[in-house]
């Protein structure tokens, strides 16, 4: 019998072998401990593991649910004019997906816009959404997740066309 099928049977037998001492035994041992860990992370990142999670809301007031307004009413994010979800920035959605994937219960805002006047006419305060970001730790993952800057210059997703809509006018900043 090997090292490992040694050690296979000691734990099917309840035994403790190798300093596994604080190992959790159950399941429910192992979720006491994880969250307990997540809080200790949460309070050296100087959040509080017990404050009631707030509410994402998106750049002109209205509350968002994965990123999108939740009531479905679209404000274009540079003039907040009431819009529809067809011109997404493309950057601010592989920004979207990309932290999407790691932080499961992350708050960045889509954005759409109005018409490509407005989207090249509010670029130079948009871009600054584009540079590196992080999402912080929750009670559920105590993980800081860092995100690169977006790369390209300025761009729109047009949902109608299924076309990306470049502008060599939206100079990026990284």
């Amino acid at each position: 019998m090997d090292e490992f099928q040694q050690q296979d049977r000691d734990y099917d037998q309840g035994k403790q072998t190798n300093g596994e001492e604080d190992c959790p035994q159950t399941y429910e041992d192992f979720w006491r401990s994880s969250i307990n860990q997540n809080d200790e992370r949460l309070r050296d990142a100087g959040k509080d593991p017990y404050e009631p999670l707030k509410e994402p809301f998106g750049k002109h007031g209205n509350r968002l649910k994965r990123g999108l307004p939740q009531d479905d009413v679209y404000l274009c994010y540079g003039c907040a004019k009431t819009t529809s979800a067809k011109l997404e920035c493309c950057q601010c959605l592989e920004i979207f997906r990309e932290r999407a994937s790691c932080a499961a219960n992350d708050d960045w805002e889509r954005a759409f816009f109005c018409s490509n006047d407005c989207y090249v006419n509010h670029w130079e305060e948009h871009k600054e959404r584009h540079g590196p970001s992080t999402a912080g730790p929750t009670r559920m993952d105590s993980r800081i997740h860092e995100f690169e800057a977006a790369k390209g210059y300025g761009a729109l997703w047009d949902s109608d066309l299924l076309k990306r809509l470049n502008f060599a006018k939206c100079v990026p900043i990284w």
